[in-house]
């Protein structure tokens, strides 16, 4: 089944998709208002019947015409509950690719500890995946920016069952007009609020240590925030785990030349497509 949740103001859309889908069969719906993401794919989820849920946002699509049956051919092989795949990710300003793909290492981790994902996504957008319709995780409306890895990190806590396929299925395009990326992705409130709070709702399935105990330092020292009281305006859930981030906040102004080096290399270019070193692994 095809499934079209539209956000747009008019009726653009859904005179294109009449045009080029005459003869399919689809569900299509705009919504008035728009729901705004991720209220905009949940929509769609509450509408469908499939055994297996593909979610496909309007700036990505398939690379090659077997990529959605390759995909749920492996899931079926695999009796997996969750599948994703490579990501071919494309910049249309320049014409360039480079593919988004994970470590067999990286793998094994999220299979054992999904939390991984919490320090870097390594999975990539909604689109690569392919996972079990049996709606018991949506996509939680508190989120923008970690929406995605929010929703991962349930599935794979649900059922570790997963699967991998090596190949570029799915292209993801970068850098162009509308994404939310471009809008969320140094945002330094988004980025407080939203690590804060999903680092209380899997507080419980966790044990923070060292790992998060540096990223948060990481985190701060990125975006200056010097006091809790800082972080309580931004993200007053804070005060679930104020023990915690007190203690982060406490040692922020230690080793500043050490973090400040460590900052730039792990950000750079070369380390993201040369090195490829984890900074929290």
């Amino acid at each position: 089944e095809l499934i079209i949740s539209d956000d747009t103001p008019d009726d653009s859309l859904e005179l294109f998709i009449k045009g080029i889908l005459k003869d399919r069969a689809y569900a299509y719906q705009r919504n008035q208002p728009a729901l705004g993401n991720p209220q905009n794919w949940n929509s769609a989820i509450a509408r469908s019947t499939g055994k297996y849920l593909k979610i496909m946002h309007h700036d990505d699509f398939f690379t090659k015409t077997y990529s959605l049956r390759l995909m749920v051919e492996e899931i079926e092989r695999r009796q997996a509950s969750f599948l994703f795949c490579q990501t071919d990710v494309w910049y249309p300003k320049t014409n360039e690719h480079r593919v988004h793909t994970i470590t067999q290492k990286q793998l094994a981790i999220i299979k054992q500890k999904p939390e991984f994902l919490f320090f870097k996504n390594v999975i990539g957008a909604p689109s690569v995946t392919l996972y079990v319709n049996d709606k018991s995780v949506l996509y939680d409306p508190v989120f923008k920016w970690l929406v995605d890895v929010d929703l991962y990190i349930e599935q794979l806590y649900h059922n570790r069952h997963v699967a991998f396929i090596n190949q570029p299925l799915v292209s993801t395009s970068y850098e162009i007009e509308g994404q939310v990326t471009g809008s969320v992705e140094h945002n330094k409130e988004i980025q407080i609020r939203e690590h804060v709070l999903l680092f209380n709702k899997i507080r419980s399935k966790i044990v923070p240590g060292k790992k998060f105990n540096s990223f948060f330092d990481y985190l701060f020292f990125k975006y200056g925030i010097l006091t809790f009281d800082e972080l309580l305006a931004i993200v007053p859930a804070a005060k679930q785990n104020a023990e915690f981030f007190t203690q982060v906040i406490n040692q922020l102004p230690k080793s500043r030349s050490l973090k400040t080096f460590k900052k730039r290399f792990f950000e750079s270019r070369y380390n993201n497509y040369i090195f490829k070193l984890e900074q929290f692994l």
